[in-house]
């Protein structure tokens, strides 16, 4: 028996309309280009230079423990076994295609992720704050990123509603961007940004994979209108 999540009355139907997947993806995506091109103004930069400062100075030993655990969940290595577990059950409930579908999202996702970040070109905070060695550009955050797409990949792939797999994502975005600026290698726009590329990456394969699974419906139809008309 195909493992399936419970479907609940927030699972509103509405949710699962193209359209609407489509406008969370543009939104989405679009606040992503807002924290980009509000890095050199004073509000942005104030707030993430307060935040760092704060953590930098309250941070516990037992917190930059707790922190460098949960950073290591959202490592390429880590992110592998769930996304084997999502897979081997995704291929029991849709065949190879729903299998693969929740590595292709990871993947495709991070890849453009590390050109957004390229572009953006966004410095670390002050290397005096850093715990742990981080590698490339700032924003969007890479660990929140892929945490947060590999959670909301699993999630779909399991056959978890609407609700469950935005909570999921969130759940993920804030433990593993916390993590990274307790460790010093993250502004918090730069956390936030990760989860929103997240969200509408997410959001844009949901779209695009409903329309195709419309697209094969219609001719599977049409198909067996010309078989009973022949």
């Amino acid at each position: 028996m195909a493992f399936r999540w419970p479907r609940t009355g927030a699972d509103d139907p509405r949710a699962h309309d193209p359209r609407v997947r489509a406008a969370a993806s543009v939104a989405a995506l679009a606040g992503v280009a807002v924290l980009a091109s509000q890095l050199n103004d004073g509000w942005l930069t104030a707030i993430d230079q307060a935040v760092v400062g704060a953590v930098a100075r309250r941070r516990s030993a037992a917190a930059i423990r707790a922190a460098h655990a949960v950073s290591a969940l959202a490592e390429p290595t880590a992110a592998m076994f769930p996304l084997a577990i999502a897979a081997a059950t995704a291929a029991r409930r849709g065949g190879w295609q729903a299998a693969c579908q929740p590595c292709v999202t990871v993947i495709t996702g991070m890849a453009i992720r590390r050109r957004v970040s390229q572009v953006v070109a966004r410095p670390r905070p002050p290397a005096a704050n850093w715990l742990i060695e981080p590698e490339g550009f700032s924003l969007p955050s890479k660990h929140t990123s892929l945490a947060a797409l590999t959670a909301g990949a699993c999630a779909a792939a399991l056959g978890a509603n609407r609700v469950v797999c935005d909570s999921t994502v969130v759940a993920a975005a804030a433990g593993v961007g916390a993590s990274r600026i307790c460790l010093g290698v993250h502004w918090p726009s730069d956390v936030v940004a990760g989860w929103l590329f997240a969200v509408g990456w997410l959001d844009l394969v949901r779209f695009a994979a409903r329309r195709g699974r419309g697209q094969d419906r219609s001719q599977d139809g049409l198909a067996a209108a010309a078989g009973r008309t022949s």
